[in-house]
């Protein structure tokens, strides 16, 4: 199940997360104002190791991971892809992230498009979903442009 081709824009193209890509998502995933309305937790780039080492596309429990590369210089401006993957049940969870310097030009939406569309036709998932801060308002922008819809709040008890 590789990356099919077809997963590009005019602007950008998704291809498999690789170790070598550490040190650039570590670097802007380490800008405060990139992780603060998300669910990263990052102590150190080994920790980004470890979480690349996880990523196969293969494995159908697996997570998954692109990156975003960015055609006009060939450089990684994100990631995106599934995590909490449930094969009996055909779904998973969503996540993505944009080097800052190439927020607000649409990057996001682009992604999500292609890994939603890469998701149910070669994954075959029923059911993609999403979970955002409530802060993180250009989530929320990003996944209503790509169709989803808001299904309600989760709350956690103590």
């Amino acid at each position: 199940m590789s990356c099919k081709p077809s997963m590009e824009t005019p602007e950008i193209y998704l291809r498999e997360l690789q170790l070598s890509d550490v040190d650039s998502w570590y670097s802007y995933l380490s800008v405060p104002e990139v992780v603060e309305h998300t669910s990263w937790n990052l102590r150190s780039k080994q920790d980004l190791v470890s979480e690349a080492k996880l990523y196969n596309l293969e494995d159908p429990e697996s997570q998954i991971r692109f990156a975003i590369i960015y055609k006009s210089s060939g450089d990684l401006i994100g990631t995106i892809g599934f995590h909490s993957v449930c094969e009996a049940s055909r779904s998973a969870e969503i996540a993505y992230d944009v080097h800052p310097e190439f927020w607000g030009r649409g990057i996001a939406t682009q992604a999500c498009h292609l890994v939603v569309e890469w998701g149910f036709k070669y994954r075959k998932f029923t059911r993609i979903q999403a979970c955002i801060l409530p802060s993180n308002i250009a989530s929320e922008i990003v996944l209503q442009k790509c169709g989803f819809v808001p299904e309600g709040i989760r709350s956690s008890f103590r």
